[in-house]
């Protein structure tokens, strides 16, 4: 009897040790927010590009703190001008929803306009974390000025800057979280880093290097679909993945000369998928035209 007592016990302490919560990540596009997302979870979960708006979809990052299961929310960001009502549609949902919410601003712009718009559409209530990002490219005189200007806008629980390249302050931030989350049990498992299916993890690694290789020349949507995979017997997998383009042209662009962009982007791709799945990886990527 006094050892089921203990058990129970044990038990209670242990539920009431575990915290877990999800943080909504956002800010303009390009602010560096999937960097942060990639460098926090300790993995890659969320493609990086120079081409704006490449996260299209909310993606999360699960990061494991002792106890806490901190939940990064990777949503697409506002782009400056032509915004898509649906991509903001996804962020502010994530946002609203969202146990904690950080806010990423790039401190290599030269203008904070469209950052200080997206703040002043905040409720003052709400509780928000300041991220000041991308500090490795920034006098540090610069710095204290630009924390200034914003905490004029309106108070924040915190004010970090980071780098997600070099990295620095990224422990502040985990610690930050880790303390503000609530008690309860976690949603994932510990082992994972993500929500995305396989499918879906796979083919934003390639969409990714095609941004690399035709940052200029084709649209935003690029669409990449994991078709099949298939573990084969010496350990590797056979990934086969469709990429949708809308025209002859694009479809001539993707190609190039002899097959070489594609070549190019199937190789960058595999090498990547390789060392994040740890297993050989046979890549084999087809450009179609989407149906109307």
């Amino acid at each position: 009897m006094q050892q089921d007592q203990r058990d129970q016990q044990d038990q209670l302490d242990n539920k009431s040790n575990k915290k877990c919560g999800f943080v909504a990540v956002f800010g303009e596009t390009n602010s560096g927010k999937s960097s942060l997302i990639n460098a926090m979870v300790g993995q890659k979960v969320s493609i990086v590009s120079r081409k704006i708006q490449t996260t299209l979809t909310r993606t999360l990052g699960i990061a494991i703190r002792g106890d806490s299961q901190i939940i990064f929310v990777d949503t697409p960001g506002f782009l400056r001008q032509n915004s898509r009502e649906s991509l903001s549609k996804i962020a502010w949902d994530a946002f609203r929803k969202s146990t904690e919410a950080m806010f990423v601003v790039d401190a290599s712009r030269k203008n904070f306009d469209s950052s200080i718009r997206l703040l002043e559409r905040i409720d003052k209530e709400r509780k928000l974390t300041l991220v000041i990002n991308k500090v490795d490219l920034v006098h540090k005189p610069l710095l204290l000025g630009m924390a200034e200007k914003f905490s004029n806008i309106r108070i924040f629980q915190e004010i970090f800057m980071t780098s997600a390249i070099e990295p620095s302050g990224i422990d502040d931030i985990l610690r930050h979280f880790d303390a503000r989350l609530p008690f309860g049990e976690w949603l994932y498992a510990a082992d994972e880093i993500t929500d995305s299916s396989f499918e879906k993890y796979t083919s934003e690694i390639t969409r990714e290097h095609i941004y690399h290789r035709l940052h200029q020349e084709i649209p935003y949507k690029c669409v990449v679909e994991t078709g099949h995979y298939q573990q084969q017997e010496d350990g590797s997998v056979k990934i086969v993945q469709n990429i949708y383009v809308k025209s002859n042209r694009h479809k001539t662009i993707f190609l190039g000369a002899g097959g070489s962009k594609i070549k190019a982007i199937g190789e960058a791709a595999r090498r990547e998928l390789t060392e994040l799945l740890q297993r050989e990886v046979h890549l084999f990527l087809h450009v179609l035209l989407q149906s109307d």
